[in-house]
């Protein structure tokens, strides 16, 4: 027998009928307050408050029912609206963080799973139903224009961005912008916001269909004339239409289009990046997925280069970039609450594979939660934190929480795999990147020096004053001197009003083709410790690595640093190739001797001679990071596959 959970709406006796049309047994559940006046005298029923589980599991096991199924929407209850009997109490002690904090599918799921320990399956609606969905098309005298059509585009778009974070499901487009989301109150109330525009209503991708489906009725179409909108797009074989015969003759007679529109499944990559650096890798890999298989959606945190490649970002990166304790302990709640709200999304989107990069504080939080959460989401880390320079303890503990570490400089795969994390070197994408191309035709025959800040507020708040200082040095000695500073869209204003009270302002651009030519033209550069000072040895430009942050971070780290150097290319020269200003010696006057002492001794040769064996030991297949990061979504496909055929998989070796 199926048990039909009725909520509200006229869902529920389309279920109904659709049953006795099938002659199928059945029972129905309802909710105080949400019967409908369906009654068949042949059928067991039962009416019960939100809360009392054991009532209703009493009733499912008297009936013998080994099936149920959800109809119609319920409102999510708050706690004090439960009426708890014992099973109830019990059942919320295990569902309260998702009651607190998941949205509505993972509560969904969530209660799902527990019936599934009482021998309960709960099925799909569409199992049930016959003929209440629209196949891919225009139902509709009126057709949308061209116009219009790009409309829809953008409505789809943004009702899958907010499906994805458990919102809602329904968007409301207006011309080129979004006027109104679906919230809690459902898609009446959405439409009661708004005059004019289309509709756009598609299930979220992570939606379970066996709880919840987007459903619309001659109520609809009511509705959307009275608010003078222009026509409705829904999903193609996934929203249930109510009274199809009516829906359509209401359509066509208040002049709407009908749209269903075929959304395709894909591959799922929940990717995280926390600065700019971890941006350009995100960036890079994502566009190599794609030679792969083009198939593949991408959600998740990311910058000017991720969303270029096509993300559905859900938070901009310059939220999180900041850097030291001293600075993350002022916005510890902020990073707090976004860590709860990132691994909650990545639980209901269920992605084939998560992916985060660099940023460890941030992301790796992210993944213990999301691993404790759910444990067969596949997590790929891109960037070894590094350890082997400071806090070395947290080595052991990586292997908890990621399948994968991917890291980047050679001698890290052997010392985290003595840890037991599955480790694998995939090359420094600098070392591959045939726009980094030294060309000597493109110098300048005046001095020019290619300023590099670092890409975090914090940074530019400690290096800027010290690098103004240092221009005015230089000028008075080069009169002719130029000056590049090359940075990241997101810190692009901010670099832009630190300059503008210079003597002599410097050329500020964030195009990578025009960071290429400043590096090209440049005799020299000063470069804030990090990724950067790799580009700057790929295109065989000499530097003086600087970098200086709080007193209490440059001191706990002092403390606990265990290697020798900071910069990369000396950590990899294994030698003080390049001067490092650190803190108290990080001086204007410092720099500009430091930049002199480059600029007329052999120092510039055998720093130039060094970078290239230094890229070279970075230099791997540059696909080998997006094939790593394959191999799960291959490995899931394989396994639906096998499910499909029932063939088991084969051993492991």
């Amino acid at each position: 027998m199926i048990g039909i959970f009725c909520g509200k709406g006229e869902y529920p006796k389309v279920v109904v009928d659709s049953c006795k049309r099938q002659k199928l047994d059945f029972c129905l559940l309802f909710v105080d307050g949400y019967d409908h006046g369906l009654f068949y005298p042949d059928v067991p029923r039962v009416a019960f408050k939100l809360g009392q589980v054991g009532k209703v599991l009493q009733f499912l096991k008297l009936n013998n029912v080994k099936k149920i199924t959800f109809a119609g929407h319920v409102k999510r209850p708050g706690l004090f609206d439960l009426s708890l009997d014992f099973e109830g109490f019990r059942w919320l002690i295990r569902l309260w963080k998702v009651l607190l904090c998941g949205g509505d599918d993972a509560l969904l799921r969530g209660i799902a799973d527990l019936l599934k320990e009482k021998g309960i399956e709960l099925v799909s609606g569409t199992d049930l139903l016959k003929g209440a969905f629209f196949s891919e098309g225009i139902y509709s005298e009126r057709k949308p224009t061209e116009e219009e059509q790009a409309e829809i585009e953008l409505g789809v778009r943004e009702s899958q961005m907010l499906g994805i974070q458990d919102i809602g499901q329904s968007i409301v487009v207006c011309g080129d912008s979004v006027i109104a989301k679906e919230d809690a109150s459902g898609t009446d109330a959405l439409i009661d916001r708004c005059f004019d525009g289309i509709l756009v209503k598609t299930s979220k991708p992570q939606q379970d269909f066996r709880m919840d489906l987007p459903v619309i009725g001659v109520q609809t179409i009511e509705n959307l004339h009275r608010h003078n909108f222009r026509g409705i797009v829904i999903e193609a074989d996934r929203t249930i239409i109510l009274n199809k015969n009516e829906v359509l003759e209401k359509v066509d007679e208040y002049g709407l289009f009908l749209q269903a529109i075929k959304i395709r499944k894909k591959h799922k990559v929940f990717i995280v990046a926390g600065e700019s650096s971890g941006d350009y890798l995100g960036g890079r890999l994502m566009k190599d997925l794609r030679k792969i298989d083009e198939d593949i959606e991408f959600v998740g945190i990311g910058g000017p280069c991720m969303e270029e490649a096509g993300i559905i970002n859900l938070c901009p990166i310059s939220k999180l970039s900041v850097i030291g304790i001293w600075e993350v302990i002022g916005k510890i709640f902020y990073f707090r609450d976004l860590i709860n709200k990132t691994a909650n999304t990545i639980v209901n989107y269920n992605p084939d594979v998560l992916v985060t990069i660099d940023s460890s504080g941030f992301t790796h939080r992210v993944d213990k939660l999301v691993k404790k959460k759910k444990s067969d989401i596949p997590i790929v880390h891109y960037v070894s934190p590094p350890v082997w320079a400071w806090r070395g303890w947290r080595a052991k503990d990586l292997h908890k929480f990621i399948d994968k570490l991917m890291v980047l400089l050679p001698f890290e795969e052997d010392f985290l795999k003595n840890y037991g994390v599955n480790t694998v070197f995939v090359g420094h994408p600098i070392a591959s990147d045939a726009d980094f191309t030294e060309d000597d035709s493109l110098k300048s025959k005046d001095l020019t020096i290619t300023l590099l800040p670092g890409s975090r507020p914090s940074e530019l708040e400690h290096h800027m004053p010290i690098l103004k200082e240092f221009s005015e040095l230089i000028i008075e000695k080069h009169p002719e001197v130029r000056f590049y500073l090359p940075t990241v869209k997101t810190v692009a204003p901010l670099i832009k009003r630190y300059v503008a009270n210079w003597k002599y302002k410097p050329t500020v651009s964030t195009k990578k083709l025009k960071k290429v030519k400043a590096y090209n033209s440049s005799h020299v550069a000063v470069a804030a410790s990090g990724t950067v000072t790799l580009e700057l040895a790929k295109m065989g430009l000499p530097f003086v690595a600087i970098y200086k942050t709080s007193f209490v971070t440059a001191k706990l780290v002092e403390w606990l640093i265990k290697i020798p150097y900071v910069c990369l290319v000396n950590i990899l020269a294994g030698k003080s190739l390049v001067p490092e200003l650190l803190q108290d010696e990080c001086t204007a006057g410092n720099i500009a001797g430091a930049v002199e002492n480059i600029l007329n001794t052999d120092l510039k040769y055998r720093q130039k001679n060094d970078f290239l064996k230094i890229i070279k030991s970075l230099k791997v297949d540059r696909m080998k990071s997006a094939q790593e990061v394959y191999s799960y979504i291959q490995n899931k496909k394989d396994v639906s596959r096998n499910k499909k055929r029932n063939v088991r998989p084969a051993a492991k070796p």
